[in-house]
């Protein structure tokens, strides 16, 4: 599992680029929503780089892969991310910028 944002389309924030203004449109192939994504973090299904389910909570901004594997993308580490990491784990993790 892994902590990070939706949008209005529903689809998760590894789908959405970021701009100057910060997350961008969905990027889903046929998705045709002009949305942004959520302040608000929520627990969503991860699933490693093989397309195994994830069970563990991935900390904020840990790469998503598998052991041996190069590695997949990152996950938000923004602080509401970070919060809602401690709230679900017991496990503080510093502010973004400390």
């Amino acid at each position: 599992m892994r902590i990070g944002h939706r949008c209005k389309c529903r689809h998760g924030d590894l789908s959405h680029g970021s701009d100057k203004k910060g997350p961008m449109s969905c990027g889903c192939a046929g998705c045709t929503t002009l949305c942004r994504r959520s302040d608000k973090p929520e627990l969503l299904p991860t699933f490693d780089t093989k397309g195994r389910s994830i069970e563990r909570i991935v900390p904020p901004g840990d790469q998503l892969s598998t052991e041996g594997d190069a590695g997949g993308p990152r996950t938000c580490d923004c602080d509401a991310c970070k919060a809602l990491y401690a709230e679900l784990t017991g496990t503080e993790l510093e502010p973004a910028g400390a």
